[in-house]
């Protein structure tokens, strides 16, 4: 007890200030808003107290030896459009851009996070990790779900063959993780070492390699349910020129921020951000340059020119250092933003709705994901206490699932809802559950190095 009681003036503080801010943003609320410039003044507001209320929750549930991600959630989930409203529908769809660019920002520094002296290192124990992550995951929630499915009758308006497919879209979506929570995490305890390093490389890799594999997903469905009669090699094809094409781009991207920082070397952090945003910007030009006067579907992916740029600089340059510095200047700001928008946009109605079903897929991910890593280290000769935490590590879940449950919508129209409904609520809790885990398993591996 007497641990807390330096945290009591802090506790006194942090509360009162909450309480006013409660206060001002009902007044807020009940002020009648009606021109357009009010209404963007207003989003403009809201985001600024959101993003001051997240940092000054985080700071209290840390006390807790929560981590602060949990904080920013926690936020966003009560001011968004769910819970008080606060940040309705349209005001989070207004600072989606603001999103996509702390996500850009955040690939910067995942990508400049690896090392090739450690890659090498550890590359078999990351492949092995990874193939196992994916197969056992995907078989204990493909075959449980069209189990579960076809003896309770859950979805009445499905025919076999679609409860089939659904099956294995989520299967594949549940193989997907947050590299951004990861970050999040690791920088804020400051950890290094075996097994934050696996991690993170394991999570960055997954990231990439959930693209193809749900490509080729869908694909099979298409052949399930009678609307594709062979693998679409043309698509494979495209997508394997848009992931190759993006990770060559980020690395020559990468060789001129080390340019930049050996012959400027001034305003970096800003540079950094401006890259990030310019990237995002830069990519939906070309997408749409591509779709329109050359009728071709080729995308460029922001966020793996950001990896790729990051780890240019940090392995093919001798200003890595410099470059990581840069960023974790603006890193505070980032994340606050990044994950208490994440915490409006998680669709409690969602969960409400499917709850039996979201705890049934979400203990059998987690089950999935223990025997994947418990399997992984006794290969890789992991010590044994990393055997029975490296599951923590893996729980969360956030923007690539989404994308990739919208992504099955267009594809199949009369599964989106089924499926975007149950992927929504799923990752609700992943995202909740997931930061606490993992950073439970950084002490325990015992690779925190400042609270």
């Amino acid at each position: 007890m007497s641990r807390y009681k330096q945290y009591i003036p802090h506790l006194r503080t942090y509360g009162i200030t909450l309480f006013l801010l409660a206060g001002f943003a009902f007044w807020i609320k009940i002020i009648d808003v009606g021109s357009n410039w009010q209404q963007a003044g207003l989003t403009t507001f809201s985001l600024g107290f959101i993003l001051l209320a997240a940092y000054i929750t985080a700071k209290i549930l840390r006390i807790a030896e929560l981590p602060l991600i949990s904080g920013y959630i926690f936020v966003g989930i009560i001011a968004g459009p769910y819970m008080t409203g606060f940040l309705t529908e349209t005001m989070v769809v207004r600072l989606r851009l603001v999103d996509d660019l702390a996500l850009s920002f955040i690939a910067l520094t995942a990508g400049g996070t690896l090392q090739m002296q450690f890659l090498r290192k550890r590359g078999k124990a990351i492949a092995v990790n990874i193939f196992l992550l994916i197969l056992i995951v995907f078989t204990l929630v493909f075959f449980p779900f069209l189990f579960i499915s076809n003896r309770l009758i859950l979805m009445p308006d499905l025919t076999y063959s679609q409860i089939m497919v659904l099956a294995c879209l989520l299967g594949v979506i549940a193989v997907a993780r947050s590299p951004s929570s990861a970050i999040a995490i690791i920088n804020e305890c400051r950890a290094a070492g075996l097994f934050t390093a696996t991690v993170l490389g394991v999570t960055i890799a997954m990231d990439v390699l959930i693209i193809v594999f749900f490509t080729l997903a869908m694909t099979v469905s298409e052949i399930i349910l009678g609307t594709g009669t062979a693998f679409d090699f043309q698509m494979i094809t495209v997508l394997s020129l848009e992931v190759a094409g993006s990770l060559v781009l980020g690395i020559v991207l990468g060789k001129g921020i080390s340019l930049y920082i050996e012959r400027v070397g001034h305003d970096l952090p800003l540079f950094l951000l401006f890259f990030a945003f310019s990237m995002f910007k830069a990519s939906i030009w070309f997408n749409h340059v591509m779709e329109t006067h050359f009728a071709i579907s080729l995308h460029l992916e922001p966020l793996l020119i950001c990896i790729s740029a990051g780890f240019s600089v940090q392995n093919f340059s001798k200003c890595g250092h410099i470059f990581m510095e840069g960023l974790e200047r603006f890193a505070l700001p980032i994340f606050v933003l990044f994950f208490s928008l994440a915490g409006a946009s998680l669709n409690l109605d969602a969960l409400c709705m499917t709850w039996p079903l979201t705890a049934f897929l979400v203990m059998v991910r987690a089950i999935g994901i223990l025997g994947a890593t418990w399997f992984a280290c006794i290969l890789n000769n992991d010590p044994p206490q990393h055997r029975r935490i490296a599951w923590m590590a893996y729980i969360t879940q956030a923007g690539v699932a989404i994308g990739l449950a919208q992504l099955a919508q267009r594809r199949f129209p009369e599964l989106g809802v089924y499926l975007t409904t149950l992927v929504l609520a799923v990752i609700t809790i992943n995202q909740v559950v997931g930061p606490i885990t993992f950073k439970m398993a950084l002490k325990m591996a015992g690779e925190v190095k400042q609270e």
